[in-house]
């Protein structure tokens, strides 16, 4: 049996993926938005990430 904690998941998934998923400026998360099979950017504390809104889904 396996347990996957999300609280604590980011950097994993980060890595797991390796892609960043964090970015400075909107236009970068924008640019990227692609490999996530979205279009669009949102801010996420003082970063941006790709994807009109967090819980994209395919």
């Amino acid at each position: 049996m396996s347990i996957l904690s999300l609280s604590c998941s980011k950097k994993n998934v980060e890595k797991e993926m390796k892609m960043p998923m964090l970015f400075d400026t909107k236009e970068q998360a924008e640019k990227e938005a692609y490999k996530f099979r979205c279009k669009g950017a949102h801010k996420m504390g003082d970063k941006w990430m790709p994807c009109y809104m967090h819980n994209h889904s395919h």
